[in-house]
């Protein structure tokens, strides 16, 4: 048995903050927190550590949408047409760049190859370091549809089933589909619905039927009230949602995941995106900012998700989303909820995203106090994942 004994002067559990706070991490699993003076007899004997001064202890985050095996490049189109060796290369990479940043789970929604399923499974037998790794393998689109450059093409009820249980088979954790077009790469347009309610219902028996979560992309309102009625769990980007949209996914319990990084990104490099790409951005974001939250009023489920991968959008800058949230109205404290209590919620997971006993031992040390400042969290003094220290500094795991 090894147990340590992890002392906090500042800790944010993923649901409230405490002061003088300690944790005993027995085999990588937290066994006990709480106030530092009440410290039990099982510590006795513990390597005892401290977080650096000045420091905030915080879960693990969580980012709810990324693509491993792209970087942000320019062109998306180009760089997922990458040959297995560099798309397995880049997502090893960018696990450990998405680490480096104190995110210790990933939810990867979309590949060209089962690369990120190889990762996550390799990563939890201990043959790699990395973040947790769910990965959906391969999204399901229409034909020609939005997606199709990382995705399984598929038309009608009976394919669609089909397209599911090829990714259940390739170890999917995850199903992701594509409800609408996209603002990137060849494809529909965002106002364009591109499965049917059939097909959509399909893909959801399927995956809840292995108890499997389901999320999709989707831009606008017809796609989207498409996807909540045939029952997904939750809905990526979510840009245009309608107050109707919105009511049916507080009414279901659909959460949303706004990676708002992702068009954050493309509008801060216009000069080295394509005019479409640009158009398409531009036109979603004000009623983006505004749906999501309109959606937060409401009492709709968010969580955080970066979308890295897209043009210009890192894997190592998840602060960015943290950043973003804040800017349209969340507490600071929310939106650390969203990347750690409430995403392990959305992504179905117990053991990670909160600080209290029986979840993985996956934590996250930031300078400062993210409490009054989110911003702190691009300020990572050291990460444990299963209550192993990792590197956060290695010329692997941080973009020049």
């Amino acid at each position: 048995m090894t147990a340590q004994l992890l002392f906090a002067d500042r800790l944010y559990d993923g649901e409230r903050a405490q002061t003088d706070a300690a944790v005993l991490i027995v085999d990588g699993r937290i066994s006990w927190t709480g106030q530092r003076s009440r410290v039990p007899g099982e510590a006795k004997g513990a390597n005892e550590l401290r977080t650096p001064d000045g420091t905030t202890l915080l879960p693990g985050l969580i980012n709810c949408h990324i693509h491993l095996t792209v970087s942000g490049g320019p062109d998306f189109d180009v760089e997922t047409r990458g040959s297995d060796a560099e798309l397995a290369l880049r997502a090893t990479v960018n696990a450990l760049r998405s680490l480096a940043a104190g995110v210790t789970t990933v939810r990867d929604l979309g590949a060209p190859t089962s690369a990120a399923i190889v990762l996550g499974r390799a990563i939890a037998a201990g043959e790699l370091i990395g973040p947790n790794v769910i990965a959906a393998g391969r999204g399901i689109t229409s034909t020609g549809g939005h997606g199709w450059q990382i995705g399984r093409q598929a038309d009608g009820p009976d394919e669609i089933r089909k397209a599911v249980r090829e990714q259940l088979f390739a170890g999917a954790s995850v199903i992701k589909i594509f409800s609408t077009g996209g603002v990137l790469g060849t494809g529909a347009h965002p106002d364009v619905a591109q499965l049917t309610l059939e097909e959509t219902t399909a893909a959801v028996e399927e995956a809840h039927s292995r108890h499997l979560r389901v999320t999709t992309h989707a831009h606008a309102t017809k796609g989207a009230k498409i996807a909540i009625e045939a029952g997904v769990d939750s809905i990526e980007h979510a840009t245009l949602l309608d107050a109707e949209a919105i009511r049916l996914c507080k009414d279901k319990g659909v959460a949303l995941v706004p990676t708002f990084a992702a068009l954050k990104a493309i509008l801060s490099n216009r000069e080295r995106l394509a005019p479409d790409v640009l158009a398409r951005a531009s036109a979603l974001t004000e009623r983006h900012q505004q749906g999501i939250r309109d959606a937060i009023r409401a009492g709709v489920k968010v969580a955080a998700g970066t979308d890295a991968g897209t043009p210009f959008n890192y894997a190592e800058r998840f602060g960015t989303e943290l950043e973003a949230l804040v800017e349209i109205g969340m507490t600071p404290e929310r939106a650390l909820a969203a990347a750690t209590s409430v995403a392990a919620d959305v992504v179905g997971r117990d053991d990670i995203g909160r600080i209290r006993p029986g979840a993985r031992a996956d934590l996250v040390a930031v300078k400062g106090d993210p409490l009054s400042d989110v911003r702190a969290c691009w300020q990572v003094a050291a990460v444990w994942k299963d209550g192993r220290s990792v590197p956060t500094t290695s010329a692997a795991a941080r973009r020049a």
